[in-house]
């Protein structure tokens, strides 16, 4: 997983519904990698095609804390992706809009938001604001222009497992694991091979936590513009300075290419 090789943390998800296996097989590993690199292929394919989409994420984060205990953080956010220079989620935590030229974040907890400067591809923006910012998005690699690539790397081990419900969909469960990560993705039976269920394990960081995202309410074809990733902080939230964790010399990157931009506001709240 690409995202993990960089961080321990991998940081665009909701109820971990999974019914029991549905069917058993009897496949050599050498099998049931080969069975899931294809299923792995078929999704990537499908994706880079798709040019505009959106989908509900829904988390579930393990926290654990330095005495040992567990608990779960939960939080549901709207994706909208247009190929190759536009993301954002709407979040009921946490907001996130890249345009291309930089990247606006929302702390709604905090009532706070920062701004910096972003690369002009989202492939270089999903490296970028995990190297650089130390923001973390657990389905990162499923938003690049070929998640398989961003996913399997050379020490990735595994394949498929079996056939298992996320819901009432059953899907095809893959499971890997890598150095610093297990991680697991259930994808449905169609061609699109379209991923309903992410798993992520940091097996090195204490307890072991996890981080499980499903996904929901995909559209191939919403309807965007521009104003879709103008971001929209709420009046009265602070601005703060966003904090980068430098790993190169980038003289196109600088702040003076975040220079200050009319911010488009929250509308009203109705009464």
């Amino acid at each position: 997983m690409r995202r993990a090789q960089i961080t321990a943390s991998l940081v665009l998800t909701g109820t971990f519904a999974m019914a029991g296996c549905q069917r058993a097989e009897t496949l050599t590993p050498e099998q049931r990698s080969a069975r899931g690199q294809t299923m792995l292929r078929q999704m990537s394919q499908h994706a880079a095609a798709a040019k505009v989409f959106s989908y509900t994420a829904e988390e579930h984060r393990d926290k654990v804390t330095p005495g040992g205990a567990r608990t779960t953080e939960s939080a549901t956010r709207h994706v909208t992706v247009r190929r190759p220079d536009a993301f954002s989620y709407v979040g009921d935590q946490t907001s996130a809009w890249y345009d291309g030229k930089s990247v606006t974040f929302v702390s709604h907890r905090n009532k706070a938001w920062a701004r910096g400067p972003m690369p002009p591809t989202l492939d270089d923006a999903m490296d970028f604001v995990s190297a650089e910012y130390a923001v973390q998005i657990p389905t990162a690699d499923l938003l690049y222009s070929s998640p398989y690539d961003a996913l399997m790397t050379a020490d990735t081990k595994g394949g498929w497992v079996d056939v298992q419900n996320v819901g009432a969909t059953p899907c095809d469960h893959l499971a890997y694991s890598q150095g610093t990560v297990d991680w697991e993705i259930w994808l449905e039976q169609d061609d699109s091979r379209r991923p309903r269920q992410l798993k992520v394990t940091y097996k090195h960081e204490p307890g072991a936590p996890s981080t499980r995202v499903t996904f929901s309410d995909f559209n191939a074809s919403p309807q965007v513009s521009d104003d879709t990733f103008v971001a929209k902080v709420p009046d009265g939230y602070e601005r703060l300075k966003i904090m980068r964790h430098v790993t190169q010399e980038d003289a196109s990157l600088t702040e003076t290419a975040a220079a200050e931009e009319p911010t488009a506001k929250a509308p009203p709240k109705k009464p």
